[in-house]
C-alpha cells in the first residue's frame, strides 16, 4: 500500500507496522510484518472513549496523547509507538513505529498517509 511506503519513508524507516481498521475493529489491510485482527476492536474503541492505554500483540502501550481523531501511545518498556489516526468516517490507520522514534514526529507522518488515503478505502 502506498500509504504505508509513504510513512516509512517519511519517518526515516520509523514507521515499520502499518494497518487499516475500522472503529468497530474490522481489518480492512495490514502489513505482512503484523496481525491486527485480535485487537482490532479494542484499537478502533481506544480513540473514541480516550482510552488511557492500549493493548496490542500482549504488549501495552500508555497513551501519550489523544484527541477524536487520533491516539498517540508509548511502552514504557522500550517496545515502540502506537499511532492510531483517523482516514475519515470510522477508517483508522494503525502504525506502530520503532522505539528510537519521536512521537510527535511520527505522528505528523502516520496522519499525513492517513489523510491520502481519504476516498480511497
Amino acid at each position: 500500500m502506498d500509504a504505508y511506503t509513504q510513512a516509512y519513508n517519511s519517518s526515516g524507516n520509523m514507521v515499520q507496522a502499518f494497518g487499516v481498521i475500522t472503529a468497530s475493529g474490522q481489518v480492512l489491510w495490514q502489513s505482512n510484518n503484523w496481525d491486527l485482527q485480535a485487537d482490532a476492536a479494542q484499537l478502533g474503541a481506544a480513540v473514541s472513549s480516550g482510552a488511557t492505554s492500549v493493548i496490542q500483540n500482549q504488549i501495552k502501550y500508555s497513551t501519550i496523547r489523544t484527541t477524536p481523531e487520533s491516539l498517540v501511545a508509548r511502552n514504557i518498556g522500550g517496545n515502540g509507538t502506537l499511532i492510531l489516526a483517523k482516514i475519515e468516517g470510522d477508517k483508522f490507520v494503525v502504525a506502530w513505529a520503532a522505539a528510537e522514534a519521536a512521537p510527535d514526529g511520527i505522528y505528523v507522518d502516520v496522519d499525513r498517509a492517513a489523510k491520502s488515503l481519504k476516498g480511497k478505502i
